[in-house]
């Protein structure tokens, strides 16, 4: 019994020509009698064995035209973007609607009342992963069915017109005979991904640990959050003796160049790589069970009779036959395992369960030398015995070789992925640019890439930013012209798949690896690296850098400020001090005494000022929240600020709640707010009035000073809460008392600002956010 493989330059044909039917193809489609409609990516395993199969079994048949689609359904995240495949779908078909459908996978189910809109009753052939479908947001956000929104596939027979093949996992077959093969297993580990199917896998395996497996500790290694790297560092970490291994299948994402990549063969990476356990198979799909090392086998079904089964029905519904009318098939389980593997790993073939397949076993010595055994030539089986050990020898040091370039090939391919760094080639004769992504080669197999892409280099240089699309043109058409023969240049990308429009960062380096006769370039090879990560922190730098250098241009300008203003007090201080001792005049002493004690004033709240600012911006500004009577607090400012006030100006305080309105708030900042207000307002008013007060509002307290002073020019408005700003400079103060006001507020969780006209007055208001008492 051996897996199924594509050899023939026949089939490889009819992949490639099956691979360009894709729904975003609007080109004119011929009649289509089946459409092959698979869940996931073209090359996922499970799926192009089948397809293979079907190509290789029809192809005979002429009066029988098939077509494939790739529904690719991990890249299917929102209803937008099923909405759009459906679009491209039915509009790539509208007019040549196929007469049958095969369905690889659950997921297509979800188009099942589109389809019948579209084409009818259409004859569908599901090869079902599950015996159940769910919602359409099972299969985009990868959830797992609940028990009342599953719909069964048997009850949507008759009204699809559908027949289906089972191709579930033998899970708890699968636990038992790992039972068998590893007695003294203590943990199982399930290998998996985010598609609909690994994530019902993942259910039925942790009920089934919870029932009848409760000593055994099981975990979900899920390539949505475990990279290759990291799956490959945890299980060269675990006992053989106790650890069974499940692998199902390894999807994972990659965005490059604002395309979603799904990479299908990744699995390769990690079955080809030096690892302590094997892994038994949950799928019969799995190549590699006789390919590579790793993956030795498991509890499948036959996949060659499942394949058969496929092609009797597409032949049963292309000769007339309603697939509502054909039976169901539900394959039945098997034990396959590649014997050397198998036996690499230290698997007695002894714990194999009756009827098990071997794949590749040796045969008996008894079976190759029967004819020299039946004629008992003694010399001849002397010589049989010498080459045997020779052979072996050979064999080991070859092994030995295919062992080291397996680990080489599989640490390179992890490198680049870990490090996102994609190798590329531009042709100069087509002007086409090829993505590929490094695998892992086995001797005696041909190179395979595990995903490529092709874009021309006019539509490449659409992804660069307008700012540098010139310059790498430039350097583009250099190469062209000979004129250089490496490209080493940064420049940034658009990225169309994020919603904020922000651009990433790009290094690429190449080189012409490859001329014509007359020396003009014809191959260039080289490699792309993001490098936004790095662009940011140098970016970072930079701005830091700066922040320093103004940081420290404010330093000094504020020490000499703040020793300017110093300065003037204590000139005044000093100065009417030695005048005061040397008059005899009681009028002129009392007004010395009066500017000394005025100017004490101007240096202490100077010097009270710098304090709360340093306070504020050293994070430690005392808050002390309580309850009172807001009316009060404010009323007893009036009694401070009256001699502030020249002449002929009144003060006025106008309460916006009764007398017993209480809130909750911290009071003595409050009233240094409106002090500070007042104190200003006081020095700018020769006439008029000055009022003060508050408005309750829906969440927040307004508070405001009204004065009819001398106002502030519009030009000048952003700079008053500027520290040492003084629009009137023979007006006496700090120039602090505003950008305190502003520290305080916003600490406080508040606003702050001022309305002013020129002659007519000024308005200082803020807001904070109170609660009265409840």
């Amino acid at each position: 019994m051996r897996i199924l493989h594509i050899r023939s330059l026949l089939l490889i044909f009819l992949l490639s020509f099956s691979a360009l039917a894709s729904a975003g193809d609007k080109k004119e489609n011929s009649d289509t009698d089946l459409l092959i409609i698979s869940s996931y990516v073209s090359g996922a395993p499970w799926s192009q064995t089948i397809i293979s199969h079907i190509m290789q079994k029809e192809y005979d048949r002429k009066d029988i035209s098939m077509k494939v689609e790739y529904m690719n359904i991990l890249t299917i995240e929102t209803p937008e973007i099923l909405n759009q495949y459906k679009e491209n779908l039915f509009s790539t078909y509208g007019h040549n609607s196929p007469k049958a459908v095969l369905m690889l996978g659950n997921a297509p189910l979800i188009l099942r009342d589109e389809m019948r809109k579209h084409w009818g009753d259409i004859p569908l052939i599901v090869c079902a992963e599950s015996r159940y479908i769910g919602p359409d947001s099972t299969y985009m956000y990868n959830q797992v069915v609940p028990q009342k929104d599953r719909i069964y596939l048997n009850d949507l027979r008759k009204e699809y017109n559908m027949t289906f093949l089972g191709a579930r996992a033998f899970i708890p077959e699968s636990v038992q005979l790992m039972h068998r093969m590893i007695p003294k297993m203590k943990s199982l580990l399930l290998i998996g991904d985010q598609t609909d199917r690994d994530i019902d896998y993942d259910q039925q395996l942790s009920e089934l640990m919870k029932k009848e497996y409760s000593n055994l500790n099981y975990k979900f290694l899920s390539a949505d959050t475990w990279s290759p790297d990291q799956l490959l560092d945890t299980l060269r970490r675990v006992v053989p003796e106790e650890t069974g291994i499940l692998f199902a299948s390894w999807f994972h994402k990659r965005m490059f160049a604002g395309n979603m990549l799904m990479m299908a063969n990744s699995y390769k990476v990690i079955a080809n790589s030096t690892l302590p356990c094997p892994f038994f198979a949950l799928s019969s799909s799995i190549s590699s069970i006789e390919e590579d090392g790793t993956i030795i086998g498991g509890c499948v079904y036959d996949m060659n009779l499942y394949c058969e089964e496929i092609v009797k029905m597409i032949n049963a519904v292309a000769d007339g036959k309603q697939a509502r009318d054909i039976p169901y098939y539900n394959p039945k389980p098997m034990v396959l395992f590649n014997y050397p593997y198998m036996v690499d790993f230290g698997l007695s073939p002894k714990n194999c369960p009756p009827g098990t397949v071997y794949l590749n076993a040796p045969p008996t010595f008894f079976d190759k030398y029967q004819s020299a055994l039946v004629i008992g030539s003694i010399t001849l089986l002397v010589v049989v015995l010498f080459f045997q050990l020779r052979r072996n020898k050979i064999l080991e040091r070859l092994q030995q070789v295919e062992q080291n370039q397996r680990f080489t090939h599989s640490k390179m391919a992890m490198a680049l992925e870990v490090v996102d760094l994609l190798p590329w080639q531009w042709d100069l004769r087509t002007d086409e640019i090829t993505y590929s992504s490094y695998k892992p080669i086995e001797p005696g197999k041909e190179e395979v890439s595990e995903m490529t892409y092709t874009t021309n280099i006019d539509d490449y240089l659409t992804f660069v930013c307008e700012e540098d699309r010139e310059r790498i043109q430039q350097v583009f058409e250099d190469v062209h012209a000979n004129k250089i023969d490496k490209i080493k240049e940064e420049y940034r990308v658009h990225r169309p798949d994020k919603s904020d429009g922000s651009e990433d960062w790009m290094e690429v380096r190449a080189f012409v690896e490859q001329y014509d006769e007359e020396g003009k370039p014809l191959v260039v090879v080289g490699s792309s690296l993001f490098i936004t990560e790095r662009k940011a922190a140098e970016r970072e730098l930079i701005t830091a850098k700066e922040r320093a250098e103004e940081s420290n241009r404010l330093k000094s300008a504020f020490l000499a400020n703040i020793s300017h203003e110093i300065r003037t007090p204590l000139n005044a201080i000093i100065g009417f001090s030695s005048i005061l001792a040397m008059t005899e005049d009681e009028e002129e002493k009392k007004e010395y005494v009066s500017i000394i004690e005025k100017n004490n004033g101007i240096l202490l709240q100077l010097i009270n000022d710098v304090l709360d600012l340093s306070k504020i911006e050293a994070g430690v500004l005392d808050l002390y929240y309580s309850e009172f009577g807001l009316n009060g607090v404010l009323a007893t400012l009036k009694g401070v600020v009256e001699s502030r006030l020249q002449d002929g100006v009144d003060l006025i305080f106008e309460p916006g709640m009764p007398d017993d309105y209480v809130v909750y708030s911290e009071k003595n900042r409050l009233q240094q707010l409106v002090l500070n207000f007042l104190t200003n307002a006081c020095k700018f008013t020769s006439t008029g009035s000055i009022r003060y007060g508050y408005e309750v509002r829906e969440k927040d307290i307004y508070c405001y000073v009204t004065d009819t002073g001398t106002g502030i020019p519009e030009d000048k408005l952003h700079l008053i809460f500027e520290r040492f700003i003084k629009l009137d400079s023979f007006k006496q103060g700090t120039g602090l008392g505003l950008p305190i006001c502003q520290l305080i507020i916003q600490n406080m969780g508040g606003e702050i600002g001022v309305n002013s006209k020129l002659g007519e007055g000024s308005t200082f208001w803020f807001t904070l956010p109170l609660k009265p008492k409840q």
